[in-house]
């Protein structure tokens, strides 16, 4: 099924260097074309390995799975960027966390041969798609993994903001922010502003208010379809940023509207064939340990 490998590297350095080389030997062995991200193997020494960089545009046109070496920021960004082109993604992980990033560079080959063999799990995940509006102009649009984050901007005055879901109206708030998150974000920052932890499987979002000005204020789960508006009290002064996986970001004023809804497409996550979230979940966690 797999026999375009597209292999992406970490962004400014050679720390995946050595795992890259071994991927190309190890897919060159089984009679597979690799092909290499030029945005993130820029440096890598093609001519040495005989393989071939290519522009991302070029390369989501001819691969079968994205192989990514790097952490679980590297594996949101690509994720971000060939998400449209239905491409399925594995992470061999560099990084701390591994949520994302699951394949440990030890078991890397076994659970490749098993990926090659048919023997694996896969999952589909959903994304957000965040609009910034003024008016009906369209100032900014982006994709998210993880989260999209309404964050006041350095100022220790809250913001104040109103939530619609489906055209309806949700509440107001004052509150340093906002988290909306998918399932696959619900381990990241919303879990640190004490969101719930969802199920990947799930085609849901939750909303997590950060530091809120009112206690009764408490995360609230919706359905994946759902449409959700923010927008600034009439009264709001200054501005707060819009963040999107903590990596792309843009500023949210008075004037603006914030759209966030179901990306139209999901990501398939290829993973071992032992894989279980919940043993995941422990292990990243520290959950069950005996006192």
């Amino acid at each position: 099924m797999f026999n375009k490998i597209g292999i992406f590297g970490k962004y400014k350095g050679t720390q995946s260097w050595a795992l890259i080389e071994q991927l190309i030997g190890y897919f060159q062995e089984k009679q597979k074309t690799v092909l290499l991200d030029d945005l993130t193997c820029q440096e890598f020494p093609t001519q040495q390995y005989n393989v071939q960089s290519l522009s991302r545009t070029d390369l989501l046109n001819k691969i079968d799975i994205a192989i990514v070496v790097g952490g679980d920021g590297t594996f949101l960004d690509i994720a971000r960027n060939i998400v449209d082109s239905q491409v399925p993604i594995m992470g061999i992980n560099l990084g701390r966390l591994g949520f994302l990033t699951d394949i440990s560079p030890d078991m890397m080959c076994e659970t490749l041969d098993e990926v090659l063999a048919d023997d694996y799990n896969s999952e589909q995940r959903n994304l957000l798609q965040v609009q910034i509006k003024k008016g009906t102009q369209v100032l900014f649009d982006a994709v998210a993994f993880n989260d999209v984050v309404l964050h006041k901007s350095d100022s220790p005055r809250m913001v104040e903001f109103e939530t619609f879901i489906d055209g309806r109206f949700f509440n107001s708030q004052r509150a340093d922010g906002m988290i909306i998150s998918t399932p696959t974000g619900s381990t990241a920052y919303s879990l640190s502003a004490g969101g719930p932890i969802l199920d990947p499987s799930l085609d849901v979002m939750s909303l997590v208010s950060i530091n809120p000005h009112t206690m009764s204020n408490r995360p609230v789960v919706i359905g994946g379809s759902s449409i959700i508006c923010i927008r600034p009290h009439d009264n709001c002064s200054g501005t707060a940023t819009i963040i999107c996986d903590g990596q792309i970001s843009f500023p949210f004023s008075a004037e603006h509207e914030v759209f966030v809804s179901h990306h139209p497409h999901f990501i398939t996550m290829i993973h071992p064939k032992n894989h279980d979230h919940f043993e995941l979940l422990r292990a990243k966690l520290n959950w069950g340990q005996k006192l």
